[in-house]
């Protein structure tokens, strides 16, 4: 094939923005659980405000093995989703080595498309809302090439939870799959915001998060002994302090999650997220 014969940019985004109509259908379960976002009166006012703050004085997680090395596909710190033919899937990388730091990010494609960095707590009830309302429109918007995805667990919400570490259990589990089973990322962070337990209580037991982990399709031993070995409960540490060690991460009371950056750009207002991802796309 000639360099003349291939499809230009714009077509094949528009390939690629087709695509992605077709398999509409597909995701009803999630257009479901954002029309009862919508629906229950939470709206776009909860997302806008301030998020879930805590302060970067405040570090919940213990301190052991804070020199753990990071999982596979995740060596800047957050697992990477870009779009091709309509289908969204993660980019592989290596770990962060036990004595180094993540690579910065990029701020902006090669190809013109929106960079979004989202950092979240699986325990996080604001996170849960954001995704509802805003996942399937951010994940259309990497499907159609016109972004890329960004997202980095981190573990903030532990002492809402009882003395239970939850927040951190649930922060490793999605560790585990960045690193063995990067391609059901998504689907086990669905099971997690679907059951998220409310805050005050214990969370989660170790059972039903690995019970999570297999309705999102991440099986097998390795992922099995993730779990029951928290294998990345130093990495989970480490970079939450890097996080809130981050003053261009922090708002005006600390960080807080979800965090959310286009191209680079901390958005203050949640709701503006597909209005700068229109803007940022070239």
């Amino acid at each position: 094939m000639t360099n003349n014969d291939r499809p230009s940019k714009n077509e094949r985004r528009a390939h690629a923005r087709e695509v992605a109509r077709e398999r509409a259908e597909a995701e009803k379960r999630r257009k479901r659980r954002n029309k009862w976002f919508l629906q229950g009166g939470i709206g776009l006012g909860i997302v806008a405000i301030a998020a879930v703050i805590v302060l970067v004085v405040v570090n919940v997680n213990s301190a052991a093995n804070v020199s753990a090395a990071g999982p596979k596909n995740m060596i800047t710190g957050g697992i990477q989703f870009t779009g091709q033919d309509g289908e969204v899937t993660p980019v592989t990388t290596k770990g962060v080595p036990a004595d180094g730091t993540p690579s910065a990010a990029p701020t902006s494609d090669p190809d013109g498309a929106a960079v979004v960095t989202e950092y979240v707590d699986w325990a996080c009830p604001v996170c849960k809302q954001f995704e509802a309302a805003y996942a399937d429109q951010i994940l259309d918007k990497v499907k159609s090439g016109d972004a890329t995805l960004s997202i980095h667990p981190v573990s903030i919400l532990d002492r809402n939870y009882a003395g239970s570490r939850y927040a951190s259990r649930a922060a490793n589990a999605a560790m585990c799959v960045a690193n063995y089973q990067p391609e059901k990322f998504l689907d086990v962070q669905t099971q997690f915001f679907d059951n998220q337990p409310e805050e005050g209580t214990k969370g989660l037991t170790n059972a039903e998060i690995a019970d999570l982990v297999q309705a999102g399709g991440a099986t097998g031993s390795k992922v099995s002994e993730c779990l029951s070995t928290e294998q990345f409960k130093g990495w989970v540490t480490k970079y939450t302090n890097e996080v809130l060690e981050d003053e261009s991460l922090a708002g005006s009371q600390g960080f807080g999650t979800p965090t959310v950056l286009v191209n680079g750009e901390k958005l203050a207002n949640l709701s503006d997220v597909v209005t700068k991802i229109d803007a940022a796309a070239e």
